[in-house]
């Protein structure tokens, strides 16, 4: 009986916590984030933007990619360069064809290698568009991004009114997909940005997020290149680290870059969430450690399934489902409907726990064991790295497989 009554008590004050905390979160967003998505404000008024050098690597295969590029090279300033990273032949003909197209638009497309078992994909891609910059600020931009020229203007404002020495910007996932893509969005989504929110109202941003990273060339190369970061699984997280370690700053944006949605299909869901809580557990063990506090919306249905009578138990469970879909409201873009933010709550423990086991994630086509212990990567020919950082060792791959693509989604924290 005694034991039956800690129980109920840790129901209730998690789920307490949990609504408490998405209610917050949610006013938090609304107030970093409402600008975000809107207009960019008086242009006027606004300083003349610096060059950039916008650094894209291309992900083979992706949906839509040529109309995403085109809209992309649209808003393009003068002076700025374009250089993009294209390591298959079919990603070669689209920057031949995007050149012939915007001539006017300063476009590099250097020679790429595919990458090797050791590189994160995206950062080997890196390593080889560098040298073409040609201007010290840099943009680094995922490809399955959305961004448009209201974006691109936004954000760079952003950067140069803040002053820090790295900036990224927050993300959110694009309307269209069935159920199990959009569940796998408002998962990612909610997982990630009312923890953000909070930090950034209460304690301090020291990493990056990689959808879109701006940051100098200069500052790069005092880090050791992008070649130190060429072994790790979440290099948007070391890279911010590594700024603040070496006296930087690091910040992000309000105005808000729309991905395209997560893969439509329950295996992609499934390698996807488990990646995102392995992740999250290697490169932030108190920060994985205190998620559960957050799952408030499972506990309470758990407790309701007890006893399926009791109207107090199920009344409970809708004001938590109330608050956390209160936050879903607060962030900009698509419609996040009450059963995919009631499902993905539910199914959020499941994924953490995964995510806590020392099993290899699928990521880049290649199996990677992200780390044998918390905070601490397994090693396969390098030396350890330090405790808290996202080292990766390929497990295994497919013979002959792509190491640009992924079956699921880039890893995003």
């Amino acid at each position: 009986m005694a034991s039956a009554g800690i129980g109920r008590a840790a129901s209730v004050a998690i789920g307490v916590f949990t609504a408490a905390y998405f209610l917050v979160a949610a006013v938090l967003l609304r107030r970093w984030l409402r600008v975000g998505a809107g207009s960019d404000g008086a242009a006027g008024s606004d300083p003349p933007l610096e060059p950039v050098a916008f650094l894209c690597p291309l992900k083979p295969g992706e949906r839509s990619l040529a109309r995403r590029m085109e809209r992309f090279l649209d808003g393009i300033e003068p002076g700025d360069r374009v250089v993009f990273g294209a390591s298959d032949a079919r990603s070669r003909a689209l920057c031949e064809r995007l050149i012939g197209k915007f001539p006017g638009v300063d476009i590099v497309c250097p020679p790429v290698p595919a990458g090797g078992n050791n590189l994160n994909p995206k950062v080997g891609k890196l390593v080889h568009l560098a040298p073409f910059a040609g201007h010290d600020r840099w943009i680094v931009l995922d490809s399955d991004g959305r961004a448009g020229g209201e974006f691109l203007r936004g954000f760079r404002r952003d950067w140069q009114a803040a002053g820090t020495t790295a900036f990224s910007a927050p993300y959110v996932f694009g309307a269209g997909g069935g159920c199990v893509a959009r569940m796998d969005a408002a998962a990612t989504e909610l997982s990630l940005w009312p923890g953000v929110a909070m930090l950034r109202a209460f304690g301090r941003v020291d990493f990056l997020t990689g959808a879109c990273m701006a940051v100098r060339g200069s500052t790069v190369a005092g880090l050791g290149g992008w070649a130190a970061f060429a072994d790790v699984l979440a290099d948007d997280h070391e890279l911010g680290r590594a700024v603040v370690r070496a006296g930087g700053t690091v910040g992000i944006s309000r105005h808000v870059l729309t991905l395209e949605p997560p893969a439509d299909s329950v295996c992609a869901w499934v390698l996807h969430q488990h990646r995102v809580f392995a992740t999250f557990r290697v490169c932030n063990l108190g920060g994985s450690l205190g998620l559960p506090l957050t799952f408030g919306l499972a506990a309470s249905f758990v407790a309701a399934l007890a006893r399926p009578l009791s109207a107090r138990r199920w009344l409970f469970h809708l004001a938590i489902l109330a608050a956390r879909q209160t936050a879903a409201g607060s962030l900009p873009g698509r419609r996040r409907t009450l059963r995919d933010v009631w499902l993905s709550g539910l199914l959020e423990p499941v994924f953490w726990l995964l995510g806590q086991l020392p099993v290899p994630v699928r990521w880049a086509g290649k199996w990677i064991n992200p780390g044998r212990t918390p905070g601490r990567a397994a090693s396969a020919g390098h030396d350890r790295a330090p405790a808290g950082t996202c080292r990766k060792i390929p497990v295994r791959s497919k013979p002959g497989g792509s190491h640009g693509g992924n079956p699921a989604r880039s890893p995003r924290r």
